[in-house]
């Protein structure tokens, strides 16, 4: 049977370092082994460029695993596999960067005191929101049992797009929905979820903007809208009520959100 080890996913957050939590730092700055996803179209790893300032190159093995960008299962599953075979095998690999015990006090009781090799995750927003780490982590259950898993949380994009705002999203006893947004883009379920919900969440609405965009004009709820993409990037974009009406008929990145909450005396 093989010896335990431990690998902890941690959340970097939407997209600004500083809001990687402390915990999530030290988890960062303790490992030996970094793995991070990353699409097979080559780009770089958006996760790595946000924890950057807090690795150590000389010290810490990067471990990039490709993963396609589609919804395709067959595409897809055979990816999440040849990762978490890449990750199991990681741990045994010679030649590993040698223990430092300066990096080692910067740690919390996170770490398996089991194995002297400490590694981590590193995804967007938070491991267990519409990640693809729960995919890979099921295969390792299901392949490598003995790599066991510890979670760091993330700052959501939502959350720190509605900061960056100001836009209160919710209050008392408001009902908040969060849903994926290639699903909700017509009038009637807009309509539906907008009756049941008094703050409702799209995320990844990039290419299914315009018909959002369409569908809330109907609904006279413009002015009622965020719309948020790359928060916490350079390359951040946020827009208010009418401004958004400056997106009509665009497809925006795949790292976009928009909120909208209904009339208070709906």
């Amino acid at each position: 049977m093989k010896q335990p080890v431990k690998l902890t996913a941690v959340g970097v957050g939407p997209g600004d370092p500083e809001l990687i939590t402390m915990k999530g730092v030290r988890a960062i700055r303790s490992a030996q082994l970094i793995f991070v996803p990353r699409s097979k179209s080559g780009e770089q790893s958006l996760a790595l460029r946000i924890a950057e300032p807090w690795i150590d190159r000389t010290v810490q093995k990067i471990v990039e695993l490709p993963l396609p960008m589609t919804r395709h299962t067959d595409q897809l599953r055979p990816a999440w596999q040849e990762a978490a075979d890449r990750i199991a095998a990681s741990f045994s690999e010679p030649g590993q960067p040698p223990h430092d015990p300066e990096r080692r006090r910067d740690t919390t009781d996170s770490t398996d005191a089991t194995s002297d090799l400490r590694a981590v995750y590193l995804l967007l927003g938070d491991p267990l929101l519409y990640g693809t780490f729960t995919y890979i982590w099921s295969e390792l259950a299901e392949r490598h049992p003995h790599v066991k898993i510890d979670i760091v949380p993330g700052v959501t994009s939502f959350a720190a797009g509605a900061a960056r705002a100001q836009f209160v999203l919710s209050t008392t006893s408001d009902r908040v929905a969060i849903l994926p947004a290639s699903y909700e883009t017509d009038v009637a379920q807009l309509r539906q979820l907008l009756a049941d919900f008094d703050t409702v969440i799209l995320m990844k609405v990039g290419r299914v903007l315009p018909r959002i965009l369409s569908a809330l004009a109907e609904l006279d709820l413009i002015d009622r809208a965020l719309y948020a993409e790359r928060v916490g990037m350079p390359e951040e974009r946020i827009l208010l009520g009418q401004e958004l009406h400056a997106l009509q008929n665009q497809s925006r990145p795949y790292l976009s959100l928009l909120i909208v909450k209904r009339s208070s005396n709906d």
